[in-house]
């Protein structure tokens, strides 16, 4: 495990993770430009201090989430180094997304993340971490011109219904995820499992009942409930 965590924080690792992140940078800077000079379109008409007053509040309402993210960044960094970690969360930004894919690589080599890893299912999760992103991309390719027509057809004109079908995709996924650990917890009397979902889930209910009423806190949710669990379960004696 140590020997695998010393290669997965390697420095040349470092060096090639950076690579596609100059990548991301240099991305970022052609859009900003891009903006700025389609901002002096007729049709546009925004003077430049318009342009970075938009820009001033970009970036300021980015910190709330980007300080959410990194708060279960901590955790991904802890499994499959910081290299990767940077890499991933730089590129596709969904630090929920990439830990499942971390987790079901590290399980495809027979592995458990939790547990540790050697370098096969260490490499395994890299795999299908970056593998995972693929995807993502060809749809956007091939059918991003189409996914308005798809909404369409899916929603029946409903906005109401569309969300709704979102979020009953989303909670079938997770909870299929999680039922991998929480039904042995149960079974295993493993209560320190259990307390982790439960005080988790908890803290969960009560962020996205508070951040109703405080939007701003609504990106912090996840990682409070995710620290709340952890540490609730740490402290209980059990």
């Amino acid at each position: 495990m140590n020997d695998t965590m010393q290669i997965a924080n390697s420095p040349i690792l470092w060096v090639l993770a950076g690579i596609p992140i100059v990548f991301v940078i240099v991305q970022a800077a052609l859009f900003l430009r891009q903006s700025y000079k389609a901002s002096k379109r007729i049709d546009v008409d925004l003077t430049k201090k318009q342009c970075n007053q938009a820009l001033l509040s970009g970036m300021i309402t980015a910190i709330g989430p980007a300080l959410g993210i990194l708060i279960i960044m901590v955790s991904l960094i802890s499994l499959v180094g910081g290299p990767m970690s940077w890499m991933r969360v730089s590129v596709i930004g969904s630090i929920t997304t990439e830990m499942m894919a971390a987790t079901l690589g590290a399980q495809a080599a027979g592995g458990d993340i939790t547990q540790g890893m050697d370098l096969i299912e260490m490499s395994t999760a890299w795999w299908t971490m970056t593998v995972n992103a693929c995807g993502w991309l060809v749809i956007v390719v091939l059918f991003a011109s189409k996914m308005e027509k798809l909404r369409g057809k899916i929603a029946g004109g409903d906005n109401r219904w569309m969300a709704v079908f979102s979020s009953a995709a989303g909670l079938g996924l997770y909870s299929g995820f999680s039922s991998m650990y929480l039904v042995p917890g149960i079974l295993e009397q493993d209560f320190k499992t259990v307390f982790a979902f439960v005080f988790s889930g908890l803290a969960m209910f009560l962020m996205m009942k508070i951040s109703t009423k405080f939007k701003p806190l609504g990106p912090w949710s996840m990682g409070i409930a995710l620290v709340v669990g952890m540490v609730a379960t740490a402290i209980i004696p059990i």
